[in-house]
């Protein structure tokens, strides 16, 4: 796929010697108006790609949606997956997004999420990398990184965001055009494929309503960086689910889950779990302490403000079920849950004086090396504090205290020689903040 704007040839330089320099500019993505959209071509053609005739290979390329609509104005999360079979091993593709009712006009604005992908605009004499507004035609594509070698038949797939327009403008098409590429540096034996995807418009739905906020382990009206807060209330969403893989983009945390994002003193969080009647969120690293703004929003339509106080710290430990045992394991081979033998049958065992044990919370503050905000944690990182444990009135003194994963504290403790048989209660204590009370440890000589 040939991008002039990356071709700059002498005149000394003969007809071959131009051949090569093509292949090469295809790694960049294609020229502007190969989606496929109606009245503009694909690169399957002579002197870009050529080895099936158009969709005439056992592969595919495929459009990827939150949902068949779109709410005007509201931001979408999107992807495009180029799959075939052997030998093909290098992927491509172009997007546009254009009004049903005129393929000629634009619809919304494409935003790259990564490096891998990148929005051209085009008019009949213009070709530039930015177009942020309409009237000017825009394509989002792969780029030279995200024009990567799998492993043969593979496939790959590339994320970006589409927010249409902010008005209701009618039916929406999407237009893609895929390259199964063999690799071979020639523009032989590729195989192109188009698709389209057609979304309807929909009214932002009834705002939700936010009804309580509060940690979410200590159960407190108080938050804090970088820990989980749990939004209470109703309409708060569509479907119940967790994030899932779909939902990152490289190591970013998703500000966006199935249409519901937060936003805590201005803000994004980052929804880890979401209901229609509860949203728990990893909060963003923030130095404010005192009273902050909480806003939920659901496909466009924003809830009421509600404040919470925000500390520096909200130490607790997670908590089985919510009841009353610190969520632990063993650290031996086993790595096993640690508990009364009835808590999780079959799963959890008591700790044994002695042994080293793993408790986990949220809310112990900052760390070593600082904490990335909207980012998954690249390494263990020890707290910046100095913290005390006692375990059943004795004092112990972790191994490891910081983060291990993202938004998750882990303490490596040993357990006392003189730790009696039974629940045992632990505290922890952080700038002068402690645990909640009423947790334990259950032991078994």
């Amino acid at each position: 796929m040939d991008k002039q704007r990356k071709i700059v040839i002498g005149k000394s330089f003969v007809v071959l010697s131009v051949i090569p320099i093509l292949i090469y500019a295809h790694e960049f993505g294609p020229d502007p108006a190969k989606s496929g959209a109606p009245g503009e071509s694909t690169c399957n053609e002579i002197g870009c790609h050529v080895g099936t005739g158009l969709n005439a290979g056992p592969g595919s390329v495929r459009i990827n949606t939150e949902s068949s609509s779109y709410v005007p104005g509201v931001t979408q999360r999107m992807s495009v997956t180029i799959s075939d079979s052997a030998p093909q091993r290098r992927w491509g593709f172009q997007l546009t997004a254009r009004r049903a009712s005129d393929s000629k006009i634009r619809a919304g604005i494409l935003t790259p999420l990564d490096a891998k992908t990148q929005a051209i605009c085009a008019t009949a004499t213009l070709f530039e990398t930015r177009c942020t507004a309409e009237p000017v035609l825009q394509f989002i594509q792969h780029t030279l990184e995200g024009n990567v070698i799998t492993a043969p038949g593979a496939g790959n797939t590339y994320q970006f965001d589409w927010t249409p327009p902010a008005t209701d403008v009618g039916n929406i098409i999407l237009y893609a055009a895929g390259n199964a590429a063999n690799g071979n540096a020639l523009e032989s034996g590729d195989r192109i494929y188009t698709t389209t995807l057609t979304l309807s418009p929909r009214a932002a739905g009834a705002a939700p309503v936010i009804s309580e906020v509060i940690d979410s382990q200590n159960l407190k009206p108080a938050i804090s960086p970088n820990a989980f807060v749990t939004i209470k209330g109703t309409g708060l969403a569509t479907t119940s689910r967790e994030w899932g893989g779909s939902d990152f983009n490289g190591n970013q945390l998703p500000t966006v889950v199935s249409g519901v994002s937060v936003k805590v003193n201005g803000k994004d969080a980052f929804p880890s779990y979401i209901s229609p009647t509860q949203i728990n969120a990893l909060l963003p690293v923030d130095t404010t302490v005192g009273p902050v703004n909480v806003q939920a929003t659901l496909n466009g339509a924003s809830s009421s403000v509600s404040t919470v106080q925000m500390e520096a710290i909200t130490p607790a430990f997670i908590i089985f079920n919510f009841d009353k045992y610190i969520a632990a394991r063993h650290a031996d081979a086993t790595a096993s849950l640690l508990g009364p033998t009835n808590l999780f049958p079959g799963l959890t065992t008591p700790a044994r004086p002695g042994e080293t044990i793993l408790l986990f919370g949220t809310g112990f503050g900052p760390t070593t090396p600082a904490i990335v905000s909207g980012q998954v944690l690249a390494g263990p990182a020890r707290l910046t504090s100095p913290i005390t444990i006692t375990f059943g009135g004795v004092s112990v003194t972790p191994d490891f205290a910081g983060l291990s994963a993202t938004g998750l504290y882990q303490f490596n403790i040993r357990v006392p020689d003189s730790a009696p048989n039974g629940d045992v209660p632990v505290v922890a204590t952080i700038g002068g903040v402690s645990t909640q009370s009423n947790v334990f440890i259950s032991v078994q000589r």
